[in-house]
């Protein structure tokens, strides 16, 4: 083949041979960056070899050797993706400036055939100037819109969260403690994914959309069903009862409801599940139930012989007047509108709207919720602390309040215990999720059904150690947010004869005080 020289001067000569070119020197006295402001006026040359150069600048004279290859005149580069071609024309200066682009646009629009660029071809960016050396977007497919995952609305159980309203008159004391649904009811219901949108590619190949993930639906098949219609499957309540949930799984658990009183026609009660009294329990009548109990008669209740709930919360609505016999136990929470002359045990929090008088009270904390809340007489136990806005009555009637209080380092040490475990269940039910993920339920053999079961099993299991491990660190959390080891806070003010006891620690109120918090911390009783 004929060569061509490209460059020559007294250092270096650099020949075309067939798109390829070569570098000799004759003499030193070249740098590298004459020879680099010499190269970029050759803007068709692809350099392929710097050690070429290197040798032949800085170790002239050298023989002919390769250095590089002719750029493509129209170079077309396609995404990865397919969705986008450019091209970089590499001419010289003079095609482009000379008017005659008609041949450019017709070498570019040969080049996009041969790449197979045949979509979304922009033929407008071709009637404006080529410019040259530059990356220009010539082709656009259309991405696809992948499918959006399915969506789950469920039932939200309320918070039971007492409802205080003093007209004057009429002291009211609200709570919702258990969400009651009858048979037939909505529960949730999740609206199918959707597939997606293909897009297309520049070379007109249908480019698959991803589709949404359908997230599964958990509950009780034997308490709820599903509905399909319309692309969305409902859950339906397949009996009357109080909603509840399993960890993730809804359920309807046994609920019973005495319409009026438990008395002689009904005599005591022991359910298996949640319990409602729309009326009261008449003296010396029993109530008794694995869940909540609810006691929703305006008059509350008076000389009862016991309200037990042995796993769940008490609720009643109308107070307590227990003339010295009445005993109400709960694993969780009490929540009432007054306590007079009564026995209150529980495991976690009492709630109390109005006064407690004459009461004895064993909980972790007790709290008057109405800013008239008063506390007059007996003696109330908390682990924790004690709210009031007053204690005792300007009768100086004996009031014993006692806080058994906790080991503030201990507490830190349990609550950090609890947040690494968290993590490790976090972390297992997201394996769950991920095991889960692999079974396509809607054709799975038996042997693939009996393994899904049981992973799915074992995602409750780990759901439900996360909700009470949960549950616990929260609790923790508020126990921590307690002044010193134990606390009694009086919004507005305490009577003489009143006593303050905390870690065997005590404190006789002598003389009316106001709005002062007593907590313990180095080993004594510290006001605030």
């Amino acid at each position: 083949m004929e060569e061509e020289v490209i460059y020559s001067d007294e250092y270096i000569k650099i020949t075309k041979v067939n798109e390829e070119y070569f570098i000799e020197s004759f003499s030193k006295g070249m740098s590298m960056e004459t020879f680099n402001q010499i190269i970029a006026k050759c803007s068709q040359i692809q350099l392929t070899s710097f050690l070429a150069v290197k040798n032949a600048v800085l170790y002239a004279p050298t023989k002919k050797a390769k250095f590089g290859e002719g750029k493509e005149r129209v170079f077309i580069e396609i995404s990865n993706d397919g969705l986008k071609a450019f091209f970089i024309l590499n001419v010289s200066d003079s095609e482009v400036n000379n008017g005659k682009n008609i041949e450019l646009i017709k070498e570019i629009m040969k080049k996009l055939g041969e790449k197979g660029v045949v979509y979304g071809i922009k033929q407008d960016i071709l009637l404006d100037k080529l410019p040259n050396h530059t990356k220009v977007l010539i082709a656009e497919g259309i991405p696809p819109v992948n499918g959006e995952d399915s969506v789950i609305k469920m039932y939200e159980l309320k918070e039971p969260k007492p409802d205080i309203k003093d007209d004057g008159k009429v002291n009211h004391y609200e709570l919702n403690l258990i969400d009651r649904v009858s048979a037939g009811d909505w529960l949730g219901e999740r609206k199918d994914p959707t597939s997606g949108i293909p897009g297309k590619s520049v070379r007109g190949t249908l480019i698959l959309a991803m589709p949404g993930k359908r997230y599964p639906l958990f509950y009780d098949k034997n308490s709820v069903k599903e509905q399909y219609e319309n692309g969305v499957t409902t859950l339906i309540a397949l009996r009357s009862g109080a909603v509840n949930y399993i960890g993730d799984k809804i359920s309807v658990s046994n609920h019973l409801e005495i319409p009026e009183n438990v008395d002689f026609k009904t005599g005591n009660i022991d359910f298996d599940g949640f319990l409602t009294v729309k009326g009261s329990i008449e003296d010396n009548f029993t109530v008794s139930a694995e869940k909540d109990i609810e006691v929703l008669g305006v008059y509350g209740v008076g000389s009862i012989k016991e309200i037990v709930s042995r796993e769940g919360s008490v609720y009643i609505k109308g107070g307590v007047a227990g003339k010295n016999k009445a005993v109400i136990r709960s694993k969780r929470d009490i929540y009432t509108k007054f306590v007079s002359d009564a026995v209150i045990i529980c495991e976690g929090r009492v709630h109390i709207g109005f006064y407690c008088l004459n009461s004895t009270i064993i909980a972790k904390e007790v709290i008057l919720d109405s800013p008239k809340g008063q506390i007059i007489g007996g003696n109330i136990q908390a682990d924790i602390k004690v709210v009031a806005t007053v204690i005792g009555a300007s009768s100086e009637i004996r009031t014993h309040i006692t806080i058994n209080g906790f080991n503030r380092t201990a507490l830190k040490d349990n609550f950090e215990s609890l947040s690494k475990k968290i993590e490790e269940l976090k972390n297992e039910m997201i394996k769950a999720k991920q095991e889960m993920s692999i079974y396509p339920t809607s054709s799975l053999d038996s042997a693939q059904m009996i393994a899904y079961e049981k992973i799915k099993e074992n995602y409750f299991d780990v759901k439900n150690q996360l909700k009470y491990f949960e549950d616990e660190k929260r609790t923790y959390a508020n126990y921590l947010r307690t002044k010193g080891e134990g606390e009694v806070t009086i919004l507005k003010k305490a009577f003489p004869n009143t006593v303050i006891e905390i870690k065997k620690n005590v404190r006789e109120i002598n003389q009316v005080i106001l709005n002062t918090t007593f907590y313990y911390q180095n080993d004594d009783i510290n006001e605030l």
